[in-house]
């Protein structure tokens, strides 16, 4: 199976290897780059923090190059959103790493689980554009944080001939959407006549049902939500 991935060229490196072992053919096609803030994720780490919290491995990125100026701070409780964003943060030699189940709602949960003093607020490491759906967890439970956005995802815009080029002129079978904002941007892609019929047999998967609210109509009979909001779910359906 051909199987287009469309995040950053970064993110998808580890997923094409886990398709190839699975014995499918990664097309790589992405649709946004990281433009990374480590000035501003190091400058807000320097202030009072009781807690840190994560939604995406990107924003770990920021900091990878700044191993000295994290070692204070390794020993402090971090949230992540889901395992792998957990064991990114592990790998950077945090040891107090709390995963929640996928999502920003479910991380805003176990952040109001944790038994955590917010004498000092919490500290969350973010991106843009990105869903409220923590902030506004944080909110009810009457968590203070403080939201530094340490990336933001610049889209890339493609000609139809460099798209043609990136599918090397060969039909997809599937397409992977991890984000509501990559599935708007895949179908707002220039789709010349050549390039719909590359397209036109693609099963469109998403990591979650809102995700697939963004799936263009000619494709609405073609998509499979991941049981759960993680990437081995997503790989399952194929």
């Amino acid at each position: 199976m051909r199987v287009l991935l469309t995040r950053t060229q970064t993110a998808s490196r580890k997923t094409a290897d886990r398709l190839r072992a699975l014995g499918h053919e990664a097309v790589l096609l992405p649709l946004a780059e990281a433009i990374h803030h480590d000035d501003d994720a190091l400058e807000a780490l320097s202030k009072p923090h009781a807690a840190l919290a994560v939604t995406s491995r990107e924003a770990l990125r920021s900091l990878t190059s700044q191993s000295e100026a994290l070692r204070p701070h390794l020993e402090t409780p971090l949230f992540a959103v889901g395992a792998a964003t957990a064991d990114a943060a592990r790998g950077l030699g945090f040891r107090n790493v709390t995963s929640a189940e996928g999502d920003g709602a479910a991380l805003a949960r176990a952040i109001a689980n944790a038994r955590v003093d917010w004498t000092d607020p919490l500290l969350y490491l973010a991106g843009r554009p990105r869903k409220q759906s923590l902030e506004q967890g944080l909110g009810r439970s009457s968590i203070p944080f403080d939201v530094v956005e340490a990336y933001r995802m610049q889209e890339m815009v493609y000609k139809p001939e460099e798209i043609i080029i990136r599918l090397d002129g060969k039909a997809v079978d599937a397409v992977l959407l991890y984000s509501a904002e990559t599935a708007r941007r895949f179908f707002a892609l220039p789709l010349s006549e050549e390039i719909a019929n590359l397209f036109a047999s693609a099963h469109i998967f998403c990591l979650s049902a809102d995700i697939a609210e963004n799936v263009a109509k000619p494709f609405r009979n073609k998509v499979s939500v991941a049981p759960h909001p993680h990437e081995e779910a997503l790989l399952s359906l194929l």
